[in-house]
């Protein structure tokens, strides 16, 4: 029966062998190649995949780093060609004019617009947190209700509207 510290020491000699010699053939296919062919390549292959410009130097911008140590796949090549041809739709998204103007609707801004609103206005003004959160809540975005909700009433030293609640179950127990 075998010892089987030789065992491991015959695996590790051979992982030791395996690893040189891949990194041997790794190496020998790229000894005369450097930084400069392999932007080249990458060029080559978007032109022959009719990237545009604007693709073709986005994927070159994000694979800078990259083509400075090492060549890059094919396949991390398309990758990178997909995720900027979607960024090129995004900003020519962003560039175009709308086709139709969004109709600004009339909403409630501050006490007196909605019954509703104004209520819980009124029971926040009077101590409720849960009032105030509620109006936080439903009011519109940017409207002096939520400024209302949010600050409890404009109440500068609470910093939690559930606190109001608190201090009032302690006075009436």
């Amino acid at each position: 029966m075998a010892d089987p510290s030789w065992r491991r020491l015959a695996f590790r000699t051979l992982g030791v062998v395996f690893g040189f010699g891949f990194l041997a053939v790794a190496c020998s296919s790229s000894v005369d190649l450097g930084p400069s062919d392999w932007v080249a390549d990458v060029e080559q292959r978007l032109a022959a995949a009719e990237v545009s410009t604007e693709v073709a130097d986005c994927v070159l911008d994000v694979a800078r780093f990259d083509l400075e140590r090492n060549p890059l796949s094919e396949a991390a090549t398309e990758e990178l060609v997909r995720n900027c041809q979607a960024a090129r739709v995004v900003i020519d998204a962003v560039d175009e004019e709308p086709t139709e103007q969004l109709a600004l609707v009339d909403e409630p801004d501050t006490f007196g617009d909605d019954a509703a609103l104004d209520g819980l206005w009124t029971a926040c003004e009077q101590g409720s947190g849960l009032a105030c959160d509620q109006l936080f809540a439903q009011a519109p975005i940017g409207s002096d209700y939520e400024d209302f909700g949010v600050s409890c009433g404009r109440r500068p030293d609470v910093l939690r509207c559930a606190e109001l609640d608190l201090a009032d179950d302690a006075d009436q127990g």
